[in-house]
């Protein structure tokens, strides 16, 4: 029989110098940081898909990338102002993304309201 010791990596790591609220506000600030980048990643998809990509407008996408990633690298839970900051700018991307999409699904429920009107008239 072989005696393993139980290693504890926590140990070594001390007490954290913030608290609760903080660190589930950098764990929200990182999350809003990913759904960006995810964000730009998509527009670079559907933009390198089409007949002729702009090339230009792809590279600012990429750089808007690579600024989100170097935003979150730079803080520590405890970077209050800036984690706000930055979980703002997140929620202002994503929220004017949410609102196009929004748009679009109106788009879509009134062709289907004119058909749904169509039918209730007896009308094919």
């Amino acid at each position: 029989m072989v005696n393993v010791a139980a290693v504890n990596v926590l140990a070594g790591l001390g007490t954290a110098t913030w608290t609760s609220p903080r660190g589930v506000g950098y764990e929200t600030m990182l999350e809003g940081v990913r759904q960006s980048i995810g964000f730009y990643s998509q527009l670079i998809a559907t933009a390198e898909l089409a007949d002729e990509p702009d090339t230009e407008t792809i590279e600012l996408w990429r750089a808007e990338q690579l600024a989100w990633a170097k935003r979150a690298q730079e803080l520590t839970p405890l970077d209050s102002r800036s984690i706000e900051s930055i979980a703002l700018d997140a929620d202002n991307l994503l929220a004017a993304d949410d609102e196009d999409d929004e748009d679009d699904d109106d788009d879509e429920d009134d062709d289907n309201d004119d058909e749904t009107d169509d039918e209730a008239q007896g009308r094919p």
